[in-house]
């Protein structure tokens, strides 16, 4: 199986281990990711890693500064992991990861990219973007939207 680096926008608030992730979690398993095949080959990250605050009851979103303040410590985490596939969660990591704000959710979704995720790393790599699992989002609820997550997972599990 290859290695696949999840990164998300921020860290939550708390966390039992590395791969707390219930959300994240569920998607994989409906594609039948075990998960010892998560803790054995799969990295759980995020453009920052702390916890940003709170904003009307869900997380806040980190800042551009704050996103830049902490690309060092994310390359050397994807370099120390040295993935096959980068997924990216949500639309703050797909954006900067693609490095575009050009594009919509429904318009990466369900696709594949090979390039340098974030511009952090000396080579291209395939790209994998999910929208964020939380129960926050609504974007994936949606009855077309759902159609291309079961794509990207899809997706996922081939190029495993």
């Amino acid at each position: 199986m290859k290695k696949v680096i999840f990164i998300g926008q921020a860290m939550p608030r708390t966390k039992k281990d590395a791969h707390d992730w219930p959300s994240l979690n569920s998607w994989l398993y409906s594609i039948n990711i075990t998960d010892s095949q998560i803790k054995e080959n799969f990295f759980y990250s995020a453009l920052v890693d702390y916890f940003p605050g709170s904003k009307g009851g869900s997380h806040r979103i980190p800042s551009q500064k704050e996103v830049k303040g902490e690309r060092k410590r994310l390359k050397n985490t994807i370099n120390n992991f040295g993935p096959d596939i980068v997924v990216p969660i949500g639309r703050l990591s797909i954006f900067y990861c693609l490095q575009t704000e050009k594009l919509s959710l429904s318009g990466c979704i369900g696709k594949t990219f090979v390039l340098n995720p974030y511009g952090l790393i000396d080579r291209e790599i395939l790209i994998i973007p999910l929208p964020h699992p939380s129960g926050a989002s609504t974007w994936h609820k949606n009855p077309s939207n759902k159609k291309l997550v079961k794509k990207a997972l899809k997706t996922l599990k081939e190029n495993l």
